[in-house]
């Protein structure tokens, strides 16, 4: 595992960290409502920054641009409904699978080799979130069903994100997730009619929202861009590190033994993992 790889992914998932704090701060708001201000402020973002840059909007490798923008919104919005039907601490653990199916995917796709002791450690990572999320697996099939197709539909999105490496501007890959989202969560909000409008504070916090986001967003690519799949996302782990932390020290959450003990085993899952030696690609 690149160092330059570690380094990202930490900004990366300490980004989507304090997106999350954002998101617990803004509970008045319906999730579909979230994913759009999420796409908006960070579409608008792009756009400013590829117009800056002189880089052409529409990339290079469209057909796996969009099939990643579609992918990734799909995959965001079933993860958030997943969420409001069922205890957050399943969701998340269910969410968390996504690095499995990367590296599936990237297996028979891009032809990358993981080998079995790897895959054990990634299970391992995925014993530590349940443990940590003190084993709460309670639901039914149909959400069993959909928080399984949501790691899967992140994990082709993911995948994309690698087959454009060679094409497109990390910026261009960014812009299709948002440039998907934007007009399909506001479809979703005029059709149940769930608008809500912000205070003045609230827009402040949307507009750091948008800004995390588009952080994460940027570091999450390049570092897929850099890096093998499984080497990149199974460093997504840290972000269940980073929510226990932010949980535990911003709003007062218990702590108890079982996350601690489900803490360490995502960590050594994850060193684990970035110990063994670079396996060659086919």
């Amino acid at each position: 595992m690149k160092a330059k790889t570690i380094f990202l992914m930490l900004i990366s998932t300490v980004s989507f960290a304090v997106v999350n704090g954002l998101i617990k701060f803004l509970e008045n708001f319906s999730e579909f409502q979230l994913v759009f201000f999420r796409c908006a402020v960070s579409l608008v973002i792009t756009i400013v920054q590829l117009k800056t840059l002189n880089i052409p909007f529409w990339g290079n490798n469209k057909p796996i641009l969009l099939l990643r923008g579609i992918a990734g919104v799909t995959a965001l919005m079933m993860g958030f409904a997943l969420i409001k039907h069922v205890p957050l601490g399943t969701a998340v653990m269910l969410n968390y699978l996504s690095p499995i199916f990367t590296a599936f995917i990237a297996v028979y796709w891009l032809k990358e080799v993981v080998r079995p002791i790897q895959w054990f450690y990634l299970l391992l990572c995925v014993l530590g979130v349940v443990i940590l999320k003190e084993g709460e697996v309670s639901l039914t099939l149909n959400y069993l069903l959909l928080g399984i197709g949501s790691s899967a539909l992140a994990g082709l999105a993911y995948n994309c994100v690698r087959v454009c490496k060679e094409t497109d501007h990390p910026l261009v890959v960014v812009l299709y997730f948002p440039l998907v989202g934007t007009p399909v969560s506001f479809l979703v909000l005029i059709l149940f009619r769930d608008w809500v409008w912000p205070n003045l504070n609230e827009w402040g916090l949307i507009l750091l929202l948008g800004g995390f986001t588009q952080v994460a967003q940027i570091t999450l690519t390049k570092a897929l861009q850099t890096d093998k799949a499984a080497n990149a996302t199974v460093l997504k782990y840290l972000g269940v590190v980073h929510a226990f932390l932010i949980g535990w020290l911003i709003f007062g959450e218990i702590v108890s033994w079982l996350s601690i003990i489900g803490t360490l085993i995502v960590l050594i899952g994850i060193v684990l993992f970035g110990l063994k030696k670079k396996v060659k690609e086919i």
